[in-house]
């Protein structure tokens, strides 16, 4: 075995068996992504690999072709899902495999991110590590048995195999395991104990803030180790704890990550905008995609800090992501793309580093030798193919030793970098992914119209109001629901509770600046929406509407992390909507900082902007208190989910069969049960108020992996079971079920007796 298969929590050993009759499709013929709507999915649609999109037609046929499923999580920009796919995904060998033993599934993280938290948690637990690709193999009932970021080749070849051989020899083995692993994963994603009856203690931001000290580098900025990303929510909450408490300390450790990051090449130093992470502590080499939701929060930082600071560089790198998202990220509707690729034809970086040469035959001499010396060209290149433009030192030390001020170097870069960006231009450019995610589009929205009001930018205030516009009459269903993307024209998807909250946060900041009642009203009915589609009665919101299809776990995140997390977003924008539209969304906002209160108190730094939320909602003065209406709320039982139907023979008239009908993805136990705590399906017969003698021939049912030692037998929709009564049917008759429904990702209702609708002959369909 491969040692490095070992490594993750399930080790698959076995024979390598060669590929079947499946054979790889030929290049050109096209797979079933060609009509999909992503361009993710696009850029794997002339593969070999006969990829499904994520939806019941992949899973049924994995259950009927007794097969695992492979399924590959990424987007549209991922350097490294570029090299898989190149060297995996297109190569006919490894298609053969993959279509031999596997259905294979294709998702772009960003269409359906509930799919990606999900399974990013699994392969976390299983390898420690995250990122993309992600690739997992699962059972048909979509549980994790092998989890893996990039794949060479000869790994995945390997991996096939050796799993192919134990799916066939030790199947119990496996979905034992992948049960147990997809119910530590549900409960990752569960709430963090019960809610607090008190929100968090009025030390807890100084107490994050301390706890952001300890990670803090004073040499480079930032927080914790390379690879360094610049976690935007950190510096929102040491910006707030700055403004409102005058901490020093806070403030120091803003400006000198704001400060390292601006001169880093983490910052395109010619065509603005953020690259996603940079791999070293200095910040000076990237890895070089540039995604909207960075640069719309450190858009909102950078600004913010200006107007706190007055240093004229914050304003500088400010008006630099705006002049990018203008030229190169806005769409003819005014809506804005998600994401550019970190590569050119293959290249990482091709399009954004310089050689020496190539600087000289843009500029004059002495516009090449003050390039030279302020972008930190004299030495190596950081790249094999040129140099990562950043400055080495700091602005004034840089401009003393030129002897210039600082005001005046800028004065004389302004050009160089206008003549670098025009040439820059005319290259290959990087690829954009062109749809507009409804979360990422709210997200900058509120920082153009905070960004304009603190640099007295109208422009950019307009900016945000016609994308606002343009969000609010694209991004909806006939009736009016907001949904989660677009492309094309064409919106699609339920919106998620970052669609929502986002989306509010973002016209709540255009009616701040604007006093627009619109905005206000807008607003406010996308929370009353929100509350109605996603809130959870036992504290917080859940993230994702059911009606997206196929929801494994309910994902709730406990970390703000690249993003932050959709409950804290929620949190902040109810607070908003408190403040500025009506006190009564307060109560919700309230319980759901109670209900996450357990981890601020643990863990402050885990979820700095929902500490930014509760900031908010004690300076706006609101009833710490406050709690959401009592609602007529009903527990779901196993009724909601179980119908039953029984049709009389007419040669026999004491036999009958009983249908259940079930909801997609929901079983109850077969009888007897499995397990002597389960609660086994069971029929039972009355007339005239007297029990009758009834005997019925339970079925197996089938086995599934339930996190138990062994599968247990569970009964589908459409199981059939045969009844005999002791005589003839008499009038009056009344069947009932008594049973216990469970989703097949481990929720079950409380069990309930339900009564059977009989047909006769000539009634049945």
């Amino acid at each position: 075995m491969h040692a490095w298969l070992c490594s993750v929590m399930v080790s698959l050993a076995g024979l390598c068996l060669a590929p079947g009759a499946v054979q790889a499709q030929a290049p050109g013929e096209g797979n079933r992504l060609a009509d999909a709507a992503s361009p993710y999915l696009q850029q794997h649609a002339d593969n070999p690999v006969d990829w499904h999109p994520w939806g019941a037609a992949a899973f049924e046929r994995a259950r009927r072709e007794d097969k695992f499923i492979f399924l590959s999580v990424g987007y549209s920009t991922c350097h490294w899902c570029h090299v898989m796919n190149r060297e995996s995904f297109s190569d006919p060998a490894i298609a053969t495999l993959l279509n031999d033993y596997a259905v294979s599934v294709k998702v772009d993280r960003e269409e359906r991110p509930e799919v990606d938290a999900v399974y990013m948690t699994a392969l976390r637990q299983m390898t420690g590590r995250g990122g993309w690709p992600m690739n997992l193999l699962l059972t048909p009932d979509l549980d994790p048995f092998f989890a893996a970021v990039y794949l060479s080749p000869e790994q995945l070849a390997a991996t096939l195999k050796e799993a192919r051989s134990r799916w066939r020899e030790d199947r119990p083995a496996i979905e034992r395991r992948a049960a147990r692993i997809m119910a530590r994963v549900a409960q990752a994603h569960a709430l963090p104990g019960e809610a607090a009856a008190q929100l968090p203690g009025k030390d807890v931001i100084a107490r994050a803030v301390a706890g952001l000290e300890q990670e803090f580098d004073p040499f480079d900025g930032g927080f914790g180790p390379p690879p360094r990303f610049p976690l935007p929510s950190n510096l929102q909450l040491l910006l707030t704890h700055a403004e409102r408490s005058g901490d020093a300390r806070a403030r120091e450790m803003l400006h000198a990550t704001l400060d390292a990051m601006a001169r880093g090449g983490i910052f395109d130093q010619v065509g603005g905008g953020f690259h996603r992470y940079a791999v070293d502590p200095q910040w000076r080499v990237p890895h070089f995609e540039k995604m909207l939701y960075d640069n719309a929060q450190l858009l909102q930082v950078y600004a913010h800090a200006w107007a706190l600071t007055g240093e004229a560089a914050n304003r500088r790198v400010a008006e630099a992501i705006v002049a990018w998202v203008r030229r190169e990220m806005t769409g003819p509707d005014g809506l804005f793309h998600a994401a550019q690729d970190a590569e050119v034809a293959g290249v990482e970086g091709a399009s954004y580093v310089w050689s020496r040469d190539q600087l000289r035959a843009v500029l004059a001499e002495a516009e090449y030798a003050l390039a030279v010396q302020v972008w930190g060209v004299e030495g190596p290149p950081e790249l094999d193919h040129g140099h990562v433009l950043h400055w080495p030192q700091g602005y004034a030390a840089t401009a003393e030793a030129l002897g210039l001020t600082p005001t005046r170097l800028q004065a004389r870069l302004a050009p160089i970098r206008d003549q670098l960006l025009a040439v820059r231009l005319q290259r290959p450019q990087p690829h954009t992914d062109d749809k507009v995610i409804t979360a990422w589009n709210g997200l900058m929205i509120e920082a153009l119209a905070d960004a304009g009001a603190a640099l007295g930018r109208k422009d950019y205030i307009d900016q945000a109001a016609g994308a606002a516009d343009a969000l609010l009459r694209q991004l909806r269903d006939a009736d009016g629901r907001l949904l989660h993307v677009a492309r094309g024209g064409e919106a699609r998807l339920p919106a998620y509770l970052d669609d929502y909250a986002a989306t509010i946060l973002g016209l709540l900041a255009l009616d701040r600046v604007r006093d627009e009642a619109r905005w206000r009203r807008a607003a406010g009915q996308l929370g009353d929406a929100m509350i109605a589609a996603l809130w959870d009665p036992a504290g917080g919101f859940h993230y994702a509407d059911a009606a997206v299809g196929h929801l494994v776990v309910q994902p709730r995140s406990r970390r703000d992390a690249a993003l932050p997390a959709p409950n804290s977003l929620a949190a902040r924008a109810l607070a908003g909507l408190a403040r500025q539209v009506d006190e009564r969304f307060g109560a919700y906002a309230a319980a759901t900082l109670r209900a996450f209160t357990p981890v601020l108190e643990e863990a402050p730094t885990a979820m700095p902007h929902m500490l930014r939320a509760l900031a908010e909602y004690r300076a706006a003065g609101l009833d710490e208190g406050a709690a959401p209406p009592a609602q007529d709320f009903t527990p779901p039982d196993t009724a909601d989910r179980l119908r039953v139907v029984a049709r009389s023979e007419a040669e026999d008239p004491r036999r009958l069969i009983l249908t259940l009908q079930l909801d997609p993805g929901w079983h109850v136990n077969a009888s007897p049960a499995s397990l002597e705590f389960l609660i086994p399906t069971r029929v039972s017969a009355r007339a005239g108020g007297r029990e009758l003698v009834l005997t019925a021939d339970y079925p197996a049912g089938r086995p599934l992996a339930a996190g138990f030692e062994w599968p247990i037998r569970v009964y589908d929709d459409g199981t059939r079971i045969p009844l005999r009564l002791e005589r003839a049917a008499p009038p009056g008759l009344e069947l009932s079920v008594h049973a216990q429904a469970c989703s097949d990702a481990g929720q079950c209702l409380a069990p309930a007796r339900i009564p059977v609708l009989i047909e006769t002959v000539g009634e049945a369909r």
